[in-house]
C-alpha cells in the first residue's frame, strides 16, 4: 500500500466525526462525545518511577539536616510524600478533563499569576530566605507563585499561537507579559526560574513557526535581563567566576561546585549504597534540593545516574509523542511547552551539578524538594495525560487553519 503526503485540501476532504452535545465552554465541534481515551500509562508510570526515585533521594539527602533541626530524621520525606499525594490527586483530576476548557481562560491564569508574583516585590507579604523572596505565605502554607507562571505562561502563549499568526498583535502582547514574568522573578532574584519560563516561551515559538527575528529578539530580551540582573548582582558575577574557576574561591563561591564534583567521582560506577553518602553531612549545601542529584551519584553511582537520566528522555520521548498525536493545534503547542520545560529543567540542574553550566539554583523535577515544585509539576503532567487522551483522530476544525499554513510554506 503506498503512502502519500495530505495536501491541504486532502485534509479539508476527511470525514468529520458527528457532534454530538455542546460542552459548556467549547465550540460546538469540541464536544464531550469527542473526548475520550485513555491516558498514555507509560508517561503515568514513568511521573511514578521518577517520584518514587525523588522520595527515597530527598529522605537520604535530608535526613542528616532533618535530625538535627527537628530531632526526626523524616520531617522533609513526610512534607514531600504530602506534596506528592496531593499532586497525584491534582494529576489524575486534571488527566479527567478537557485541557481545551484552558486555552478560554488563559488570559485570567496569566494575570492573576502576575499579580501573585507582584506580591513577592512587596516586603511584609513576601517570605524572604537566603537573600530570595520567593515565596507567599496563606497561614503555615508557603507556596512560590513563580512555579504557577510557568505553568500559566505556557498556556498563555499555546493558546494565542493557536489562534493567532505569529505576527499578530495578540502574540505581541502575550510575549511581553511572559517577559514581565521573567523580569520579575530575576527581581526576586530567581534567575533559574525565570530562564524556564524563557525557555518555554521560546520552544514555542519555535515550533509554532515564528518568524527567526522575532525568536533572536526575545532570545535578547531575555538574555538582557539576565546579564543586566548579573552586573548589578556581585554574588551573580561571582558565581559565573568561580564557574570558571571554582578553585579560585575554595571556600566561598566555588565551595558548591567543588563539593558536588567531589561527590560524583566518590560515587564511581557503582555508588558508595543508599544511606552513605558523606558529602551529604553538611559538606554539599542544599544537598535535598539544587544539589540532589551529586546526592544521588554518591549513593548510586554512574549506573545511577545513567537510570536516571534515562528516564527523563524516555519521559520526554513519551511527551512529545503526545504532541505529535494531538488532534488540535492548542494540544500540540500545550504539550510541546510542557515536555519541553520539564525536560529543559532537568537539563540543566544535571549541568549545574556536574559543573558544565553556572549555578542557578534550579531543581531536579519529581526529584529534588519542594512542595509547590512538585504538586505544580504534577500538574503539568495531569494536562499532558488529558491531551493523550485526546489523541490520535484528525478533526476539521477552526484550528487546522494554521496547520495548513505552515504545511503550504
Amino acid at each position: 500500500m503506498s503512502s502519500k503526503i495530505l495536501s491541504a485540501q486532502d485534509i479539508r476532504r476527511l470525514p468529520r466525526r458527528p457532534d454530538g452535545p455542546a460542552k459548556k465552554g467549547l465550540p460546538p465541534s469540541e464536544t464531550v462525545s469527542q473526548f475520550r481515551g485513555l491516558p498514555d500509562r507509560a508517561l503515568i508510570t514513568l511521573v511514578l518511577s521518577l517520584c518514587g526515585f525523588g522520595l527515597m533521594a530527598v529522605f537520604s539527602a535530608s535526613a542528616p539536616e532533618s535530625l538535627e533541626s527537628y530531632h526526626d530524621p523524616t520531617v522533609y520525606l513526610r512534607r514531600q510524600a504530602i506534596a506528592f499525594v496531593i499532586g497525584l490527586v491534582l494529576m489524575f483530576s486534571i488527566s479527567r478533563q478537557d485541557y481545551r476548557v484552558l486555552k478560554k481562560y488563559s488570559w485570567p491564569l496569566a494575570l492573576v499569576s502576575l499579580v501573585l508574583l507582584m506580591f513577592t516585590l512587596i516586603p511584609g507579604l513576601s517570605v524572604t530566605a537566603k537573600g530570595s523572596s520567593r515565596w507567599l505565605a496563606l497561614g503555615a502554607l508557603q507556596f512560590q507563585p513563580s512555579e504557577f507562571c510557568k505553568v500559566s505562561s505556557l498556556l498563555l502563549m499555546a493558546a494565542g499561537l493557536s489562534q493567532y499568526f505569529w505576527w499578530h498583535r495578540q502574540i505581541f502582547m502575550r510575549i511581553v507579559v511572559t517577559l514581565i514574568m521573567a523580569a520579575i522573578v530575576v527581581k526576586q532574584p530567581d534567575l533559574g526560574t525565570a530562564m524556564m519560563i524563557m525557555g518555554g516561551l521560546l520552544s514555542l515559538l519555535y515550533v509554532s513557526g515564528a518568524n527567526s527575528m522575532l525568536i533572536f529578539s526575545s532570545l535578547i530580551g531575555g538574555s538582557w535581563l539576565v546579564w543586566h540582573h548579573i552586573e548589578k548582582t556581585p554574588y551573580q558575577m561571582a558565581r559565573i567566576q568561580s564557574w570558571l574557576n571554582p578553585y579560585l574561591s575554595p571556600q566561598k563561591e566555588g565551595w558548591n561546585i567543588i563539593q558536588a564534583q567531589l561527590a560524583i567521582g566518590s560515587g564511581s560506577l557503582l555508588g558508595m549504597g543508599f544511606g552513605r553518602s558523606l558529602q551529604k553531612l553538611y559538606y554539599l549545601p542544599v544537598q535535598h534540593a539544587d544539589f540532589i542529584f551529586a546526592v544521588i551519584a554518591e549513593e548510586f553511582g554512574l549506573v545511577g545516574c545513567c537510570v536516571l537520566i534515562g528516564l527523563f528522555a524516555l519521559f520526554a520521548y513519551h511527551g512529545f509523542k503526545v504532541a505529535l498525536k494531538a488532534r488540535t493545534l492548542f494540544g500540540r503547542l500545550l504539550a510541546i511547552g510542557i515536555t519541553s520545560s520539564i525536560t529543559l529543567q532537568a537539563l540543566v540542574n544535571v549541568m549545574v551539578t556536574t559543573g558544565l553550566v553556572p549555578v542557578t539554583g534550579i531543581t531536579l523535577p519529581f526529584i529534588s524538594y519542594g512542595g509547590t515544585s512538585l504538586v505544580i509539576t504534577m500538574a503539568m503532567v495531569g494536562i499532558l495525560l488529558s491531551i493523550s487522551r485526546d489523541s490520535g483522530v484528525l478533526e476539521e476544525d477552526e484550528e487546522l487553519e494554521p496547520i495548513e499554513a505552515r504545511l503550504l510554506r
